[in-house]
């Protein structure tokens, strides 16, 4: 719960009383591995707050193709940012790859703490604000680099996922094959 914390306190200072009202209304989850943390097709009730463990998201094509836009690890929220916020069905999934800890608020709990708590909505929006940011970066930097790049770009912000995340799903990840990541993994 202190890294939750701590993260909102870093961004906007919040009060004890305010802290212990979000220790009440949060809690801490044990995510098997392979478990889907957010459906596809239904609404997100919940976000999750990573402590430990990397998570992948999963969108499918039009043509019942899967592919993984980014994983999620330690310090970051594993949520369908759009189903959550806007109440409506999500169009990825959230799958847990390792076994994962997290610090999850439902939909009633963030509710109760955007009214209780005084500088929550404020901290939310620039959590978002910054996620957006990062996500458009990572967008650009997979659009114009070219694969080997983009691996030594996941290795250098992400080395957890290159040392637990199956070589399939980094492959994946990467818009390559997995015998193009076997020759740019040799070569690194």
């Amino acid at each position: 719960m202190d890294k939750l914390i701590d993260l909102f306190e870093a961004i906007l200072p919040i009060s004890e009383d305010e802290k212990n009202r979000i220790k009440e209304l949060v809690k801490k989850e044990n995510i098997k591995k392979k478990t889907k943390y957010v459906e596809e097709g239904y609404v997100c009730r919940k976000m999750g707050f990573v402590v430990d463990g990397i998570f992948k998201v999963v969108r499918t094509s039009s043509a019942g193709d899967e592919f993984i836009p980014y994983f999620i690890s330690e310090g970051h929220f594993a949520v369908a940012l759009e189903s959550f916020t806007n109440q409506v069905p999500s169009e990825e999934y959230i799958e847990a790859i390792t076994p994962c800890v997290v610090i999850t608020i439902s939909r009633e709990a963030f509710n109760q703490l955007e009214t209780e708590v005084q500088n929550f909505s404020k901290i939310i929006s620039l959590l978002k604000e910054k996620a957006l940011i990062e996500k458009h970066k990572l967008k650009t930097e997979m659009l114009n680099d070219d694969a080997e790049t983009r691996y030594r770009k996941l290795a250098q912000k992400q080395p957890t996922v290159i040392q637990y995340v199956p070589q399939n799903n980094i492959a994946q990840y990467l818009g390559i094959t997995q015998y193009t990541l076997s020759r740019i993994r040799a070569k690194s």
